[in-house]
């Protein structure tokens, strides 16, 4: 996995500085990520998932008479985690294991640019798409008891309202910030149970959270993030004899990224 996420930041560098005329920004970047992943019942916690995930994306912007501004980005993203938690009721016993994250995130920013100076601000409003394979791998029991793993493919549309602004200070370095909330509108997670076929939970959406600070000199840009999506819990589904959910969900993502702005 992390061979292709290096081929396609390859890709993308060797691709991008043709398109780089007809846009404000085109910066492709790589970041480095701590993930974690909560689930809770009745105000239990039922597991917990948590460790590096690493990405690589591009983020494209144009601007019109200087003033509306269009920003989008496209990010690929995949990594190992380790898994603390316990099995399906009723037996809900504990475990341990590893799952694997492969993913990808699109959005689309419309906003109104305003400058004085030295000094940018730009309130934005947008849509989001993300995708990505929760697959939760094989282990046994602390009694030696074997345990399969499953799959589940999560997607997510929301939206986004926010405002991003820029600083410049003496030598040329720019300090920019952005954040905002994000409600996702839907949501579904499709699970294959065996002998059942796919069957999809849609989670009940909640606000959450997303912020960015970062600092640029020439084209070399650092940036620091975080990201949330919050979902409560889906309605039950009965598959074959009994009655599944997907219960209340939580994710977090502090990162770091590591960008080359052709423009």
């Amino acid at each position: 996995m992390k061979r292709l996420l290096v081929t396609a930041a390859i890709s993308a560098c060797c691709a991008l500085p043709a398109a780089a005329g007809a846009l404000e920004e085109v910066t492709p970047y790589i970041s480095a990520q701590r993930f974690t992943w909560q689930e809770y019942s009745g105000g239990r916690r039922l597991l917990k998932e948590s460790g590096p995930l690493f990405s690589t994306g591009v983020v494209l912007g144009a601007v019109a008479k200087s003033s509306f501004t269009m920003r989008g980005k496209g990010e690929l993203f995949g990594g190992e985690v380790g898994y603390r938690g316990e099995t399906q009721a009723p037996s809900s016993i504990p475990i341990s294991t590893d799952v694997t994250y492969f993913g990808t995130r699109q959005e689309l920013d419309l906003g109104y640019r305003v400058e004085a100076a030295k000094v940018r601000l730009e309130p934005f409003g947008g849509v989001g798409h993300r995708w990505w394979i929760r697959s939760l791998q094989d282990t046994t029991t602390a009694a030696g008891e074997p345990v399969f793993g499953y799959t589940e493919s999560w997607q997510t549309l929301y939206g986004r309202l926010g405002a991003r602004g820029r600083l410049i200070l003496p030598g040329g370095i720019r300090v920019a910030a952005e954040a905002g909330a994000k409600y996702p509108f839907y949501t579904g997670n499709s699970v294959d149970f065996s002998n059942s076929g796919v069957t999809t939970f849609h989670p009940g959406p909640k606000w959450s959270g997303f912020a960015e600070t970062g600092i640029s000199y020439r084209n070399l840009r650092l940036t620091l993030l975080y990201e949330g999506f919050r979902f409560s819990q889906s309605a039950e589904k009965q598959v074959q004899t009994n009655n599944f959910f997907q219960p209340e969900s939580s994710s977090d993502i502090f990162g770091v990224s590591l960008g080359w702005a052709f423009r």
